[in-house]
């Protein structure tokens, strides 16, 4: 297991990632044109944005994402009133390389790191279907994520990057399986498994994934599975309706809240978590985008203090102003309700700008 950790942080900082285009849907539409031909079929392609949030937060202090959402009312959520900042966090720099035999490298960070330093995102190879390095979680479904202003999203969906080992078998007409071995969400030093099969539509698709970890968190073993369906469906012209559901115990921090301590185990035994989320799209025109995001969790054992259960709404509007150049809106409200029934509740007003190169 140490030498599997060491192998995939040596990659993490010395590797050029590789992706399969399947895995990397959101990344291909952010691919600069600047692509470097380094001859014998190897070609490298620089890609990436700049954005910058203007944020406005009324009620508690979210912080520089809406993850904040889950600490309000406990002394280690943000202060209560209104609050303002500007970052450039999620400012995003990579590039991939294409070889010859399918061979797809990515590497890939932002500016979400300690200090607001450079932050690893993605850096792991592709071969023939077998992944390496980090990626994604299997658990979860890229082409499901949310459409948001805000970093986090969706609160509801399974959502990680992890050192992994994966292979995808995709011979099947419009079916294709995947299985992982990857590095504990919380403890580096253990193992959670995956597997999901995805069936492709012609207007989106329907996946289901397992997940089975048995880890050590502070002071506790933790025995927990997950089973997660996500699907995402065209309406009509321009409609898309993404939806995705969760069950599992003890998986509360893989879960996008990113829940830990009772809300994994108690008294010995995992916590059991439900979410879902639902996501409802338009494409106005070729310019204009509108997006509702609805998603909320429960755990099924609280008290106190303890989190009961955590739900939110996203209102987002994108605008192309120029090539590559789009401007954003979005209005987020989000509510936390403890195990003894107080609910503590906070609304965001989030504008954007970004440029894709």
């Amino acid at each position: 297991m140490e030498y599997f950790c060491k192998f995939l942080s040596a990659s993490a900082i010395g590797i050029i990632s590789i992706a399969s285009p399947q895995n990397t849907a959101q990344a291909q539409e952010e691919r600069s044109p600047l692509t470097l031909d380094l001859g014998n079929d190897v070609s490298v392609t620089f890609h990436g944005y700049v954005k910058a949030d203007f944020i406005w937060d009324d009620g508690h202090d979210l912080g520089k994402t809406t993850s904040g959402i889950k600490n309000i009312g406990l002394p280690a959520g943000g202060p209560v009133g209104s609050f303002d900042r500007q970052q450039l966090n999620e400012t995003r720099i990579g590039f991939d390389v294409r070889g010859p035999n399918d061979l797809f490298a990515r590497f890939e960070g932002d500016f979400f790191g300690k200090d607001d330093s450079l932050r690893l995102r993605h850096a792991y190879i592709d071969w023939y279907g077998v992944i390496v390095g980090q990626n994604w979680t299997n658990f979860m479904s890229v082409e499901n994520l949310a459409d948001t202003v805000d970093f986090q999203g969706s609160l509801a969906y399974p959502f990680s990057r992890v050192p992994q080992v994966r292979y995808t078998y995709s011979g099947w007409d419009n079916i294709s399986l995947s299985g992982s071995v990857e590095e504990d969400k919380t403890n580096k030093n253990e193992l959670t498994y995956t597997m999901a099969l995805r069936y492709g539509l012609e207007s989106g698709m329907v996946r289901m994934a397992g997940l089975y970890r048995d880890t050590v968190v502070p002071g506790s073993n933790v025995n927990g599975w997950g089973v997660n369906l996500s699907a995402v469906f065209g309406l009509w012209q321009g409609g898309k309706l993404k939806a995705n559901f969760t069950t599992g115990k003890g998986i509360a921090d893989i879960v996008n809240a990113g829940l830990t301590g009772n809300a994994l185990i108690i008294g010995g035994e995992a916590v059991g978590v439900n979410s879902a989320a639902l996501t409802v799209s338009q494409q106005v025109n070729d310019k204009l985008k509108l997006a509702v995001t609805g998603d909320w969790l429960n755990l099924e054992q609280s008290s106190g203090t303890d989190t009961d259960s955590l739900s939110s709404v996203h209102l987002s509007a994108f605008f192309e102003v120029y090539r590559n150049t789009t401007l954003m809106a979005e209005y987020y409200s989000g509510r936390r309700t403890q195990g003894n029934g107080t609910k503590f509740s906070s609304d965001r007003v989030q504008l954007a700008i970004k440029y894709a190169f």
